[in-house]
């Protein structure tokens, strides 16, 4: 539909990179940014950007530096006919290392395997998070990811998130100002997240239910 209207489409897959199998081509984007902290493991402040080919002369990068340009001369600039034009000289080359590094150990790994890992805990941690007294998990759609996202009935978030993180359990808390039309529809101001990957196990969703229904029965 954007194609037909001569629409940019871009993706935000910060989320879904390294743990969704995504095909660029498939999904027919013009556009898909990612971040490599996320479920890439990559370090903080890492990330690349997707740009189809035949929309590249559309857009105006922000900052350009000599590394963005082919040619100068006193009456204007050349960009780049590569990717580079989006990119600027001075950058930390160890982080970059460290995404390549990142992405280089998920392939080899491979991707339908983390994928199909990361359904089976989550579906695990949602059955018995669901079969907790007070507890409701807040999950929908066909195809649900490793974050899992609950909250605890007359707890407030940041408190659940305090005692966990007391037993060494690790959860991050999500605002309605980040998701605000899904939580103002819903009537919540705060959800516990507790995302899973590959390297997470059974044993460690029994100790996160366990905790909580600590938290639950106090």
């Amino acid at each position: 539909m954007a194609r037909k209207h001569g629409i940019l489409y871009l993706v935000d897959a910060c989320q879904s990179v390294g743990q969704v199998p995504l095909d660029v081509k498939e999904i027919n984007c013009d556009l898909l940014s990612v971040t490599g902290r996320k479920y890439l493991r990559a370090p903080r402040g890492t990330g690349f950007l997707y740009v189809r080919k035949e929309v590249q002369g559309q857009l105006k990068p922000l900052f350009l530096d000599g590394h963005s340009v082919r040619e100068v001369t006193e009456e204007g600039f050349q960009l780049r006919d590569d990717a580079r034009r989006f990119e600027m000289y001075e950058k930390n080359r160890a982080l970059a290392l460290g995404l390549g590094r990142a992405i280089d150990y998920a392939l080899s790994i491979g991707v339908d395997r983390i994928w199909q890992r990361i359904r089976d805990l989550s579906g695990l941690m949602r059955r018995k998070l669901g079969a907790l007294p007070g507890v409701t998990v807040h999950d929908s759609g066909d195809q649900q990811c490793g974050i899992v996202t609950f909250s605890v009935e007359g707890v407030d978030a940041e408190e659940v998130k305090k005692v966990l993180f007391i037993k060494k359990i690790n959860v991050s808390i999500g605002r309605a100002s980040s998701t605000l039309l899904y939580m103002n529809r819903k009537h919540l101001t705060a959800i516990i997240r507790a995302s899973v990957h590959y390297y997470n196990t059974e044993e460690e969703i029994d100790l996160l239910c366990a905790a909580l229904r600590e938290v639950v029965e106090k």
